[in-house]
């Protein structure tokens, strides 16, 4: 089947969405259902619809996500309610959008990779690792019970 000329096909914005925090990497689809439920209960089914939002890329601490021309502030509102995707506690923050994937993957700023100071050891001391310019403590849950996770700032002189 040929494609459709430029003229016929429906146009379409993408969103690029930044991910706070960056660290755990999340998949396209369980993201896809939190925003899908996010835009149902803000819009209802006719509102969905009209809006006909898609997660089309995720990347560490980004994601692109689709929507009808016309409809971006509606999904922008909408994304802004997604607090939780697969249990996880996360924000999503628009940054740019555009009507090609090529000029939003320009915009992309690769969130910094943490480093880990201390590992765990057997005596339960928690792990501490820097990532980006803040601090933040946080508490890992395994099969073995919690961590304490101590977020520090980088220094320049540090690294």
């Amino acid at each position: 089947m040929k494609p459709r000329p430029p003229t016929l096909r429906q146009n379409r914005r993408y969103i690029l969405i930044r991910i706070a925090p960056s660290y755990p990497a999340l998949e396209g689809k369980p993201l896809y259902l939190a925003v899908a439920e996010a835009v149902v209960a803000l819009f209802g089914d006719q509102g969905a619809a009209r809006i006909d939002q898609a997660v089309v890329a995720t990347m560490p601490g980004h994601a692109v996500v689709r929507c009808r021309r016309g409809e971006e502030e509606r999904l922008i509102a909408a994304l802004a309610t997604v607090t939780t995707v697969e249990e996880r506690r996360i924000a999503l923050h628009p940054r740019a959008v555009s009507g090609t994937i090529r000029s939003l993957k320009d915009r992309i700023v690769a969130p910094p990779e943490p480093i880990v100071l201390a590992g765990d050891d057997d005596e339960g001391a928690p792990r501490r690792v820097r990532i980006g310019a803040i601090r933040v403590d946080v508490t890992e849950h395994d099969y073995k019970g919690e961590n304490v996770l101590h977020f520090e700032t980088i220094h320049p002189e540090d690294r």
